[in-house]
């Protein structure tokens, strides 16, 4: 009863957003006091430790900056980058914003907080900002690349088509843009175009594991599932722990009918990753497919404790529910359904009463 279709396939990934950014470096200056001269050391010693991998010791020591020298926007742009690359986005984007409050035409922190902003799936507010960045640089091959990715996550193909064609006319080896152009023609439909494009980005740059697991799933998308795990598999060997393709792994073997395979894959995403709730909602699934309902509730119950929007999992928990003879579970995932989906929960309120048909006028 719980359908193929309802399977959560992760998102195509933005590769530039996963690439360190370049930290800025301040020179000393005979016309500046010694405490702005200072300060500038300080956060080139930070820049030296982050580029080390020593990032607590280079975000104590912008701290540092920061408080010596408030509108030193520099500190507050390599700050926001550090966390950026550990993954505090939120951090990330409001340190961005001081840089540019500080230093309205500061391209590079315009640029690095869209980038943030596409992370976080805030495309619109992305858009904005690389618009900025543009305004500011106009031939910014590594902007127009993001701009592409952002209107393609809001269904903005064309824009998003030539955003990235832009970018390679000015930048022809530049992979993210290949990877995003890619992106952008399986969003509008082309997958034979997607393919080429994702192709060309390994031809640039063959050790790219998020250019893998996008090429993966786009070949699952088109039912060629074989390639599709090839491509995981050489995504998981150039980046181990990787719990995107480890979830499109899971989900490749499971239409497969490999369940053991599946739930390895899913279970380690969920160990790299506990909040990845597309990963539990699947493992669900797969669960279910091998007759093991109890773990799949508790898969489902997890993934929705995660997204509470998350109406698949509502609806097929419902339907677990009802395979046991709760009618009255069911329906507490009905009535939450509908805050979610009316329309699903209709076809589930449907399922759930099937055996009661009731007279003309019968209450």
């Amino acid at each position: 009863m719980i359908r193929r279709k309802k399977l959560l396939w992760l998102a195509l990934t933005l590769f530039v957003a996963l690439v360190s950014p370049a930290l800025a470096v301040g020179k000393a200056s005979p016309t500046q006091d010694e405490t702005s001269n200072e300060t500038a050391g300080v956060n080139n010693q930070a820049v030296t430790y982050a580029e080390s991998g020593r990032y607590q010791e280079a975000i104590n020591l912008l701290k540092q900056a920061i408080t010596r020298r408030p509108e030193f926007a520099m500190a507050h742009y390599n700050l926001a980058c550090i966390y950026r690359t550990q993954g505090r986005f939120a951090l990330a984007i409001e340190s961005f914003k001081q840089a540019v409050r500080l230093n309205p035409r500061f391209s590079d922190a315009h640029h690095q907080m869209g980038v943030s902003y596409n992370k976080t799936e805030h495309y619109a507010d992305a858009i904005e900002c690389l618009k900025r960045a543009l305004q500011l640089k106009p031939n910014r091959a590594d902007s127009l690349s993001e701009l592409g990715f952002a209107y393609s996550m809001l269904d903005l193909a064309e824009d998003a088509i030539e955003s990235c064609k832009e970018a390679i006319q000015l930048k022809p080896d530049l992979t993210d843009a290949y990877n995003n152009l890619g992106v952008a023609y399986f969003k509008s439909g082309k997958r034979t175009e997607a393919i080429e494009s994702l192709e060309h980005a390994l031809r640039l740059e063959p050790d790219s594991a998020e250019v893998y697991n996008n090429l993966g799933y786009v070949y699952a998308d088109a039912g060629r599932v074989n390639e599709a795990i090839a491509a995981y598999h050489e995504a998981i060997r150039l980046k181990p722990n990787y719990p995107e393709a480890l979830n499109n792994l899971g989900l490749a073997e499971t239409s497969l009918g490999r369940h053991r395979a599946a739930i390895e894959s899913l279970q380690l995403a969920i160990r790299l990753r506990p909040s990845l709730a597309a990963a539990h909602y699947n493992l669900g699934y797969v669960y279910s497919k091998a007759g093991r309902q109890k773990q799949a509730i508790e898969s489902y119950k997890q993934a929705i404790l995660l997204k509470p929007d998350l109406a698949e999992a509502h609806n097929n928990l419902a339907i677990l529910f009802l395979q046991r003879g709760d009618r009255g579970l069911a329906l507490e995932q009905y009535s939450l359904l509908k805050l979610v989906n009316y329309d699903m929960a209709e076809k589930l309120f449907a399922v759930i009463y099937k055996d009661k048909i009731l007279n003309v006028g019968e209450r």
